[in-house]
């Protein structure tokens, strides 16, 4: 090739590419959280004895909620005040610190980097006051008792060399960490010694189990912190593995599963604890309210016990008002129906209730409460809704009927649900009628009316469904009554009962039970089923509609039917808590075969 058509072919290339150039694309997206350059005086120092401490970083940094996200441990009286200056970050204290001391400084999620917002989790500044650091560590996971979730909310750890067991709620800790997002959690630094361990979501952010509200975990006994007994809760074979840095992630001992991703530490002591709200012995009336005027409703704190009693307050000369009282299942709430007509429409009535509580030196009394309860009718604002609302008025009052909707799926192990808006007095069954349509005649089958013992606003319906098979229901009007002067419309429905082989069924074999055990099915929060067994065994959840479900078993020690949470001045736990490991998938016309053993 010539020299002239090698310079011509040149210039074309170059044109070329220079035509096909756009706009930069800026690079890579930077994923990398900020990174510590410099400390002054340097991290990990002994013999500290500065007031400011400075951090460089290769960035520059922003601050988010540092006041809440920094921990200092052990806790200051005032929390150091931070300042922000470019890629450099400024800690200053002015009170003294402790002697042969090792202080730890956890960032949280404070430090992110200012354009891509990469955190730098958990950053800690470490200094003694002394010649050596403290090196001990107490790690581990944190869970709710009831449902073994993990908080969402930081909580803090705390640590106590003074063992008595008033100490948190009268004393900061000597030392504090916090659980990140996963429930785990890692307080560092700390000197050997024996330690109170509790953990609490401080309501009032004061370090003080001071709130009845307040969420806590509590170890039975006091922890021994030292390397030793480190070394003997991981046992020979860890230790050994350690040493010659080949150890995987193990669970032997107290050691958990999710804290030894990186393998456990020789300096390390690993918990679990479980987190739970103690029941509060403090009885009061929370709320009362009449939004109908026929209905007053009032709202405790507590279950109510025998001694309950209510009466009404009016001139001697007028009737006393009858009431039909329905209190809740767990007696923590109770509904007063009024059930005469020339009391419900009084605007105000005026009741008082007597209770049971403890006083200031935790002795029972009786507490009287005087309460008023006034109702008004919502006016309109519109000419025309004033005058739509006066004709109803007006208008007879009908008793609202609610039941299975026209061309519904009625399930084939379930009653068909008749509700109504107020109090059951009666029902005739007779003007009820119940049909099978196998194909365009309507054969009338028996079936069977009660009222629901745990609510009196419903009764049920049963018969011996057929499978994919339709049906029609006639209600007429008297077929169920309130205990008000009003009736219900004509219900007339046609609906289908659901295939059988619509259903599938778990068969859990269950082992190892020692005690009464409460063993729950969930589909998402709601709890589908459940069942009480003491034995080993085969236990089967029949009719399931194909979709996720969960189980959950309650170690019911006491035999009391509940869950029952804990109570730290009384050394009680919360009752334990274990779930089946995998989420099982229900499928249409099948058996799902699963087993668990139990391990508290």
């Amino acid at each position: 090739m010539s020299v002239k058509y090698f310079w011509i072919l040149s210039v074309v290339l170059f044109c070329r590419s220079c035509a096909q150039q756009g706009s930069p694309s800026g690079g890579p997206l930077d994923l990398d959280p900020p990174v510590v350059v410099e400390s002054d005086p340097p991290n990990y120092s002994t013999r500290f004895e500065a007031k400011k401490i400075q951090i460089t970083f290769d960035e520059y940094i922003v601050l988010d909620n540092v006041n809440q996200e920094l921990i200092v441990s052990p806790p200051m009286e005032e929390q150091p005040e931070v300042k922000l200056r470019k890629k450099s970050l400024s800690i200053e204290f002015e009170e003294a610190l402790k002697i042969n001391t090792t202080y730890t400084f956890n960032f949280g999620n404070a430090i992110k980097d200012l354009h891509e917002g990469n955190k730098l989790q958990n950053f800690e500044y470490v200094f003694s006051t002394g010649d050596l650091l403290d090196s001990m560590s107490v790690r581990g996971t944190l869970k709710y008792a009831e449902n073994l979730e993990v908080p969402e909310d930081p909580i803090s750890i705390m640590l106590y060399s003074d063992l008595r067991d008033s100490v948190p709620l009268t004393d900061i800790p000597l030392y504090v960490g916090r659980s990140n997002d996963s429930g785990l959690f890692s307080v560092n630094n700390l000197r050997p010694d024996v330690y109170k361990v509790f953990a609490l979501k401080d309501g009032n952010n004061n370090f003080l189990f001071d709130l009845p509200s307040e969420e806590i975990a509590f170890l039975d006994t006091s922890l021994i912190v030292n390397a030793d007994f480190a070394r003997q809760l991981l046992g020979d074979s860890v230790v050994s593995a350690v040493l010659n840095d080949t150890i995987s992630a193990d669970s032997s001992g107290m050691v958990s599963d999710s804290i030894v991703v990186e393998g456990p530490d020789l300096n390390s002591i690993y918990i679990d604890m479980m987190l739970f709200t103690e029941a509060s012995e403090i009885q009061y009336l929370t709320d009362y309210t009449r939004e109908d005027r026929r209905k007053l409703e009032l709202v405790f704190a507590r279950p109510l016990t025998d001694t309950f009693s209510y009466h009404t307050l009016q001139p001697d000369d007028e009737i006393e008002p009858r009431f039909l009282d329905y209190f809740s299942l767990d007696r923590d709430s109770l509904t007063l129906w009024v059930r005469d007509s020339v009391h419900y429409n009084s605007d105000s009535l005026q009741i008082t209730v007597n209770y049971t509580v403890k006083d200031t030196t935790d002795q029972y009394i009786v507490r009287k409460d005087t309460l008023l309860f006034t109702y008004r009718e919502k006016q309109s604002r519109s000419k025309k809704n004033r005058s739509a609302q006066k004709d109803a008025e007006k208008s007879e009052e009908k008793l609202e009927l609610q039941t299975i909707r026209d061309n519904g799926s009625q399930d084939l192990n379930r009653e068909l649900s008749l509700v109504i808006d107020f109090p059951l007095d009666k029902f005739n069954d007779t003007l009820i009628s119940l049909y099978h349509i196998p194909d365009s005649v309507e054969v009338p089958v028996p079936f069977m009316v009660m009222a629901d013992t745990l609510t009196p606003y419903r009764v049920t319906l049963s018969t011996s469904w057929e499978s994919v098979s339709r049906y029609r229901m006639v209600i007429l009007p008297g077929a169920i009554t309130s205990i008000y002067p009003m009736q219900h419309d004509t219900v007339d429905v046609t609906f289908k009962t659901r295939d059988l082989e619509y259903y599938g069924q778990i068969l859990l074999s269950l082992k190892n039970v020692k005690h009464q055990v409460l063993v729950q099915l969930f589909s998402g929060k709601t709890m589908v089923l459940e069942k009480i067994v003491e034995e080993d065994g085969l236990y089967t959840f029949p009719f399931l509609a194909p979709k996720k479900y969960n189980l959950k078993f309650i170690h019911d020690l006491n035999k009391n039917g509940r869950w029952d949470t804990g109570d730290y001045m009384k050394k009680l736990q919360p009752e334990s808590v274990e779930l089946l490991p995998v989420t099982i998938e229900v499928r249409s016309n099948w058996d799902h075969d699963v087993s668990m053993t139990l391990e508290k």
